[in-house]
């Protein structure tokens, strides 16, 4: 095990907890875990930013899948290459690069001066933010394509890492050491990154079409609820209500104080492979129908569709008024929460599979070919 800069501790714990709350004063400066914060709400927290210019790219030689992430100035994405990549928010410019053996799927988190990722290797990473220089790695039983969840441990002592393996298996480490703190077993693989919600459960889907919710402290089952299929995405979570889709065509809405199932939602007979975002009022969510999706929170409902060029795999965000959307057809596109209509939209000329994710006024999303784009104002 390599040596380990236990300063991480202190910086980091405050800072994965402040993530999680929707509403941010002021302008947005980081996006330190996926879908924005522990929940995995897909919340920013600030308003719609007007119609952006690309503002730089930068480009890999393998299809980015994951989320980028973004802490200290400093933007983290792998790719199916194997490359692990960092530069500068602002100006794109490579700061370093390490290559690995295997692809990259999920999305990297960055805790004080520490990333962690999980690679097909079967491997999870802790690396320096500033180097890449690796700290230390622990091996799981398979391949891992889900992002990594950071929370407070219970007592508020430590900081945790959540996380999904292929191996079917959702962990707890200590975030220093990658010490286990407990495992819980399924059946079937888990591809989504776990949702952490209000401190206490774990939430994620697998591929047995369970929904699970654990308890935070030793990752025993509270409840389980049944779905129609395999749910291979990343849950979306807010408040004590949790969205996902799956392979049935359909997307499902539950209570997990309960652990009942609240409603099913479908169109056409397409998978929803993307990951929900959510807020008070509706779930958003993009299917291989070419469309994205809003649906009534409360009822199942639909609130409105908005068709696109091409298959909807990226995850939406959600600002205070309005969301941002890769599609394959090569645009992103940001459209109203109210009644979906389009506000503005960017042709990329590439195809997107990966979630944007935002700081700083400045929106990243990932290529199939490739590129990072970084979506702002030019200064």
């Amino acid at each position: 095990m390599k040596r380990l800069i236990f300063a991480v501790l202190a910086l980091g714990v405050s800072a994965c907890q402040s993530e999680e709350k929707a509403v941010v004063k002021g302008e947005r400066e980081s996006w330190p875990i996926s879908r924005g914060g522990a929940g995995l709400s897909g919340e920013v927290g600030v308003a719609l930013p007007a119609k952006p210019d690309i503002k730089w790219m930068f480009p890999t030689e393998g299809a980015i899948v994951g989320e980028a992430v973004v802490s200290a100035d400093t933007v983290v994405f792998g790719n199916s290459a194997g490359l692990l990549t960092a530069v500068d928010l602002e100006t794109g410019k490579k700061k370093w690069q390490r290559e690995f053996e295997q692809s990259f799927e999920a999305a990297p988190a960055i805790l004080g001066d520490t990333i962690f990722i999980g690679c097909e290797d079967m491997k999870l990473y802790a690396l320096e933010l500033a180097t890449g220089k690796e700290k230390w790695a622990i091996e799981t039983d398979d391949k891992i394509t889900a992002g990594v969840n950071l929370t407070k441990s219970p007592d508020g002592k430590a900081t945790w890492i959540v996380l999904n393996g292929y191996d079917g298996v959702c962990r707890a480490l200590d975030a220093l050491t990658g010490k286990e703190i407990w495992k819980h077993e399924t059946e079937q693989p888990i591809n989504g990154t776990p949702a952490v919600v209000d401190g206490k459960w774990v939430v994620f889907g697998g591929c047995d079409h369970y929904l699970y919710t654990l308890n935070l402290a030793d990752g025993k089952a509270l409840k389980k609820v049944e779905g129609e299929a395999p749910i291979v995405s990343t849950v979306g979570t807010e408040g004590s209500f949790v969205a996902w889709g799956d392979h049935s065509n359909k997307v499902m809405g539950a209570d997990l104080e309960t652990g009942q199932l609240s409603w099913k939602y479908s169109d056409r007979k397409f998978p929803f492979m993307a990951a929900p975002a959510v807020d008070k009022k509706n779930v958003y969510i993009g299917g291989r129908d070419k469309k994205i999706h809003a649906i009534s929170r409360a009822s199942g409902d639909a609130v409105w569709t908005y068709k696109t060029g091409g298959r909807v795999e990226s995850s939406p965000i959600l600002f205070t008024d309005g969301l941002v959307c890769g599609s394959s057809d090569g645009r992103v596109y940001a459209l109203g929460l109210e009644k979906g209509e389009e506000i503005w939209k960017i042709d990329l000329g590439e195809s997107m599979v990966a979630a944007a994710s935002y700081a700083k006024g400045t929106i990243l999303i990932g290529s199939e070919d490739g590129t990072l784009f970084a979506l702002g104002k030019k200064k």
